[in-house]
């Protein structure tokens, strides 16, 4: 998680309330010192107005304040707080916009929204075409690339490979969240994803699902269990999608599930491939109603890992009172939730578990980022161990609240 230090009165933020120590909308109403600024909350709703923050307990957010009449928006609206179609009739003297709804529906024709509460329609998937170049808001930096948002229904990955023509052995020294980039439309893909490169010119290969491959699943028909020499085009949680090429010249892409990776347990994807590898797949499913295909890369040549792993040895958690709290330290987050280093009580092991997005805190969590970051300590139960699987699952709530 990237945070700023260089606030100016007036930006827009979210920050943690000392209240209750969730997130916020705000803005910087005065730069206190060097590290410390007083936010101003967009909603106080009895509490108090204003907060004394560190940097770190803020994030900042990119408003748009510069909407014409005749917008097309997507805005919030006050009776339900519901987001709905309107257009901009005019700039209102405080700040806020004067929208007309598309279906008032018995409601106000046209209501005041503030300029956070309003968005532009994202851009449907079918105007997306390889080559269009967009102005991106980087939303997430991972080890193998960034997601970033160009405005479209879902965020385009920009792999490494596509950041720069030089080689890049540390992403986070290039990209870090909410930095704008200039990006092309590398590559589309059939499931609604597309990949971004910000070398100008380029196409597939590293944007993380190259070029479109439209697959007729009819002409694999009679190749289940043949094995085929690939090109992973993209990579999701659950599995790596792998293009290859008929003798006859004609492509199709499939999916590799994560549990066709490799014989053992594939805790991090990235662990065994990336985008671009040349692996070998087998089919193994070629279904002609939904055009799909889906390969294995057991027992093939595409599926050891980039570096050998010690077994991890779980043994000395194993049966460990639910009940007790150990200290641990955040060494990741995903999108399911976080991965905390944690040592065994009265031993010197030391092991990750998960801590399931569910199991961070009492009520909905929206976003583990929003709660946790690397290398923050947390307390923390150990409630199930699987040491043939090599898994531990934590919990941050208490005992009761499961």
């Amino acid at each position: 998680m990237i945070f700023y230090k260089d606030y100016k009165v007036g930006d827009d933020c979210k920050a943690i309330s000392p209240e209750d120590e969730r997130w916020y909308p705000g803005v910087v109403a005065e730069v206190l010192a060097e590290d410390k600024f007083r936010v101003k909350w967009d909603d106080p709703d009895g509490g108090p107005e204003t907060a004394d923050l560190h940097w770190e307990s803020m994030k900042r957010q990119r408003v748009k304040r510069d909407y014409k009449e005749g917008d097309e928006v997507l805005a919030k609206f006050p009776e339900d707080g519901m987001m709905y179609e309107a257009v901009v009739l005019k700039g209102n003297d405080d700040g806020t916009f004067q929208v007309k709804w598309d279906d008032p529906d018995g409601g106000p024709e046209d209501s005041p929204v503030s300029p956070k509460d309003m968005k532009i329609p994202p851009i449907p998937f079918d105007k997306l075409e390889v080559g269009q170049k967009y102005t991106g808001t980087v939303r997430s930096v991972r080890d193998f690339g960034a997601f970033v948002d160009i405005g479209a229904e879902s965020d385009g990955l920009l792999h490494i490979s596509s950041i720069s023509t030089d080689r890049i052995d540390d992403i986070y020294s290039e990209l870090e969240e909410d930095q704008q980039v200039e990006v092309w439309i590398s590559g589309l893909r059939d499931d609604g994803k597309f990949g971004v490169t910000m070398i100008e010119g380029r196409r597939g290969g590293g944007g993380g699902g190259g070029g479109r491959i439209l697959t007729d699943a009819s002409l694999f028909e009679d190749k289940i269990d043949e094995w085929f020499d690939g090109e992973v085009v993209n990579i999701a949680p659950f599995g790596a999608f792998v293009a290859v090429t008929l003798d006859s010249g004609e492509q199709g892409q499939g999916l590799v599930h994560v549990s066709q990776i490799a014989d053992s347990f594939v805790e991090n994807i990235n662990d065994f491939v990336e985008v671009g590898k040349q692996v070998r797949v087998k089919l193994v499913r070629a279904d002609t109603e939904t055009n799909k295909l889906s390969f294995t890369m057991k027992d093939g040549a595409g599926g050891s890992p980039r570096e050998e792993r010690e077994p991890v040895d779980l043994t000395p958690f194993e049966g460990m009172d639910p009940s007790t709290w150990i200290t641990g330290t955040v060494a990741k987050c995903a999108s399911f939730g976080a991965f905390v280093d944690v040592k065994a009580p009265d031993s010197d092991a030391t092991a990750s578990g998960l801590v399931h997005i569910t199991q961070i805190k009492d009520g909905f969590v929206e976003s583990v980022e929003d709660e946790l970051e690397v290398g923050q300590e947390v307390q923390v139960r150990v409630i199930s161990v699987d040491s043939g699987m090599g898994k531990m699952s934590l919990s941050m709530k208490p005992e009761d609240a499961e």
